[in-house]
């Protein structure tokens, strides 16, 4: 079976060689990058492609890592950008997602090991989040449920409602199919259903497009 390649964005030397040592023990994973300042990281990453960049968003550049994320997309890479980061505020979690970051994990919150998971999460389609990050967003998502006049969200139906809250916990597609006791089809149907109405084409995008509307 083909290894994940794994590029990292970091700037703390320490926390970077503590990532690696254990991405590098796990046999399914492969670092094939790292980099510490922003332009470097995009044509890197742009040039050797890994399946997952681990991205902290405080650089030392101009060049920060949302704007990493930002212009890997832009350039139309298929590299999947999961966010590593000490910050938990709603204006960077936002803004990744906005730049199109398929995953927030706060590093306070998270162990070595449940990084390396995070990674397979977003091979299978998931969207990890820290648990502090997913309770957010599915208290954003109630809120917004309920709110009256809310056009997007007030068109999906209850079993779409219930279905996009389980996926803003970070689950995958799989996983929320086996606790709702539905088919794998089904879900997958509910969700293109679901970004149909919501106008966007992804997990991530939708949070963002709702949590916008929700400010305006």
């Amino acid at each position: 079976m083909r290894r994940i390649r794994v590029a990292l964005v970091e700037d703390n030397r320490k926390y970077l060689e503590e990532v690696c040592l254990l991405l590098e023990d796990t046999p399914y994973l492969e670092v094939i990058g790292t980099y510490s300042h922003g332009r470097d990281a995009i044509e890197g990453i742009i040039g050797t492609s890994p399946d997952v960049a681990l991205v902290d968003l405080k650089l030392p550049d101009e060049i920060s890592g949302v704007e990493v994320i930002r212009r890997i997309r832009e350039r139309g890479s298929n590299t999947e950008c999961l966010v590593l980061t000490v910050y938990d505020d709603d204006l960077n979690l936002f803004s990744a997602l906005r730049a199109g970051a398929v995953g927030y994990i706060v590093k306070n919150d998270a162990t070595l090991p449940d990084v390396v998971q995070a990674i397979q999460e977003v091979i299978d389609g998931g969207a990890p989040m820290s648990v502090g990050i997913a309770r957010r967003i599915l208290s954003e998502f109630r809120k917004l449920s309920k709110t009256p006049g809310h056009p997007n969200v007030q068109g999906l139906t209850n079993r779409e409602l219930e279905i996009l809250e389980w996926l803003a916990t970070g689950r995958t597609t799989k996983k929320v199919a086996q606790d709702l006791h539905i088919s794998y089809e089904t879900v997958r149907c509910h969700q293109k259903n679901m970004y149909k109405k919501l106008q966007v084409h992804s997990l991530v995008e939708a949070l963002a497009a709702l949590r916008d509307e929700a400010k305006s």
